[in-house]
């Protein structure tokens, strides 16, 4: 099992669907996001972190929760997505283990990089979801 860690207001800005979604609510584009990176949890086996920054209306605290499969992870106020990514890089370095990160941010996808993360950009995550996604919907038309 792999695990990837996703820069969430990053792929929502970078995918069109979830972009129009901010405009009805932060909210419903945050959910939407995670119910399609669930699709990368149970089909590939993927662990899946999804990273928010915290001034965008949540806790000032910082929270964590899971939501079918997928951790999300709240920033406390003051501390960036990207500054809680790079940590988790530098811990899985520590640790021995691979770390993949999904992020459109070139100059934070190269310091990632140097940390020893392989970077994917948010058009490649969505390629790896609408691939998972297709095979659910061969799951169930077989299971028919």
């Amino acid at each position: 099992m792999g695990a990837l860690t996703v820069d969430g207001y990053n792929v929502i800005y970078a995918w069109d669907d979830l972009r129009e979604l901010m405009g009805v609510s932060l909210e419903v584009a945050r959910d939407r996001l995670v119910q399609r990176l669930s699709t990368l949890v149970h089909v590939a086996g993927t662990e899946v972190t999804v990273v928010f920054d915290a001034g965008r209306g949540v806790s000032t605290a910082g929270s964590q929760e899971v939501r079918d499969g997928v951790r999300m992870v709240f920033t406390r106020r003051g501390t960036t997505a990207d500054h809680l990514i790079e940590r988790s890089a530098y811990q899985a370095r520590r640790r021995g283990q691979p770390l993949e990160v999904a992020t459109s941010d070139r100059f934070h996808g190269a310091m990632l990089r140097g940390m020893g993360a392989a970077v994917i950009d948010a058009s490649e995550l969505r390629r790896r979801v609408e691939r998972a996604e297709a095979e659910i919907g061969k799951r169930l038309a077989a299971s028919r």
